[in-house]
């Protein structure tokens, strides 16, 4: 019998075209399409890989690729899976370096600790047990033929479709555990010059999709970033990343790996018959799902109660931003208007994106509390000096929440980088008690550098809560907004001795992921 820890669905992923207009007609381009459905009743019928693979087939072949088994493969045993990918191998073989490859397999796949990935055939594998290794296909066997070919390949592998149950898994999952996803640790470290795309990100499961909707989101979103004009390899597999989150509301996300060696990094992908300036055909929305505004007032003219660093620390968090995948836009010196032009910017972005957008708001300066309850945010100019003032001036947190919180997003986090000292008759950020506790309930995340009630032993100094900040979502691995929030905070403990202690509360539902670009070469 396989222990429940020897289980694990293979997430899936992409297709891959490769050259657009830009590229030479008669240099040779192959393409693998497997599409596999009519599983066993002990494996798991699917309803849509046949009709994925044939969507994804149509794409690659306006992309200028060749079928090198001439149609699709349907339904297939693991001999004819096998004698299909020596067909590839052997006609990229003879094509030699200046070829271009894609392959793209849709169906059902597995990881088995410590044996790598597979792909399950449909007749041979009918039972969840131990045969189903023995009939199924290696993709690390996979990855070492495609390794053999001189030229590029991009593969893609759309598996993941639902959860695989071996006897023992249907125990655990009866209390809440479930056993999914690609293991990222596919292949060798010498595999290289592929291009290779999940449906989702290890751990988790790809929509099948329903049987009336004829495809599954990923395929959906591949098939019509084909038809488009020509961009790189990378941008394409990105814009199929961004369009299955807003499909599904950000529930299922694609996983990119790139091992492209120099010379094939630039290829391109695209329709020989679309031109850059024909109008998009993609179905989704195409702006940014992902936006940031960062604001960093210095307060330059109040003398001793200047802040020289908080604009490197909000660059630092817009860059780590950045490589998170966010659009940022960095506001320095904000006065009380542009700090409401921010946030109606913000807010119309978040709504053109639609309801699987994410915003994220980072503000470093000052801050007042009024009656331990009404939080203000500072803008740039003369810091007040008295109650009336913070009112006139301040932009109050409350209200900035609110009005986030009425936009289209699935989620908005806020976070305040305000625990500074300055001298003033109130009881201000910079005099005890600091800012005060503050709860929303309407999918908002809202941190402070320094828990309600304290201020920051260095007013001046870099921000430490910014530098962990930035470190910890530039994580190669996805992590959640709970998971960043309780590292920053152990992060900002350590840094300045128990000092300042950060604090965060939620009341988003769905998961808010970050992580870093995976860059070229990074192995699975």
């Amino acid at each position: 019998m396989i222990s429940r820890r020897h289980l694990l669905l293979l997430g899936g992923a992409a297709a891959l075209p490769w050259p657009g207009r830009a590229q030479a007609n008669d240099k040779p381009r192959h393409a693998l399409i497997i599409g596999n459905a009519a599983y066993s009743e002990g494996i798991g019928t699917l309803a849509n890989p046949v009709r994925d693979a044939r969507l994804v087939a149509e794409g690659i072949q306006a992309c200028g690729f060749s079928l090198v088994t001439g149609d699709i493969v349907t339904d297939a045993g693991r001999s004819e899976m096998m004698s299909a990918f020596r067909a590839y191998v052997d006609a990229m073989q003879a094509s030699g370096p200046e070829a271009t490859g894609f392959v793209y397999y849709s169906g059902h796949g597995a990881a088995r600790e410590g044996e790598g990935n597979f792909l399950i055939p449909v007749e041979d594998a009918d039972m969840l047990d131990e045969a189903l290794w023995d009939d199924s296909i290696s993709l690390d066997w996979v990855m070492g033929k495609l390794t053999d070919c001189e030229a590029p390949t991009v593969l893609s592998i759309d598996a993941c479709r639902n959860v695989l149950k071996l006897p023992e898994a249907e125990r655990a999952l009866g209390g809440g555990e479930s056993f999914r996803g690609l293991r990222r640790s596919a292949g060798s470290a010498e595999e290289r010059n592929m291009f290779i795309s999940f449906a989702t990100w290890e751990g988790e499961t790809a929509s099948d999709g329903r049987a009336d909707d004829g495809n599954g989101p990923y395929a959906k979103a591949l098939g019509t970033r084909l038809l488009e004009p020509a961009v790189t390899v990378r941008d394409m597999f990105e814009n199929v990343r961004l369009d299955v989150l807003e499909m599904t509301l950000q529930r299922q996300e694609p996983m990119n790996l790139s091992r492209l060696q120099r010379r094939s990094s630039d290829i391109r992908i695209g329709s020989w018959s679309r031109a850059p300036g024909d109008a998009p055909m993609s179905p989704v929305s195409q702006n940014p799902l992902r936006v940031a505004l960062v604001f960093s007032n210095d307060y330059a003219g109040s003398d001793a109660y200047a802040l020289p660093n908080t604009h490197a620390d909000g660059e630092k968090v817009s860059t780590a931003l950045g490589e998170s995948g966010y659009k940022v836009r960095h506001i320095r010196n904000a006065d009380l208007g542009g700090f409401r032009d921010g946030l109606t910017m913000l807010r119309n972005a978040l709504n053109a994106a639609g309801p699987a957008s994410v915003g994220v708001v980072y503000f470093a300066g000052y801050g007042a509390s009024l009656f331990g309850e009404d939080n203000y945010l500072i803008p740039n100019g003369p810091l007040p000096r008295d109650e009336n003032e913070v009112i006139e001036r301040g932009a109050k947190l409350r209200e900035a929440v609110e009005f986030l919180e009425d936009s289209a997003a699935q989620a908005v986090v806020v976070m305040v980088d305000c625990g500074r000292k300055y001298d003033s008759p109130l009881e201000t950020k910079g005099l005890e008690p600091g800012f005060a506790d503050y709860t929303s309930d309407a999918n908002v995340v809202i941190a402070y550098a320094d828990k309600p009630g304290t201020t920051r032993p260095d007013a001046t100094g870099p921000s430490v809560f910014a530098d962990a900040f930035a470190s910890r979502i530039q994580s190669p691995d996805r992590i959640d907004i709970n998971k960043v929030m309780l590292q920053v905070s152990g992060d900002v403990i350590a840094a300045t001795g128990n000092q300042q202690q950060p604090w965060f509360q939620t009341s988003v539902r769905l998961p808010i992921f970050f992580r870093a670009d995976l860059d070229e070469g990074l192995s699975p």
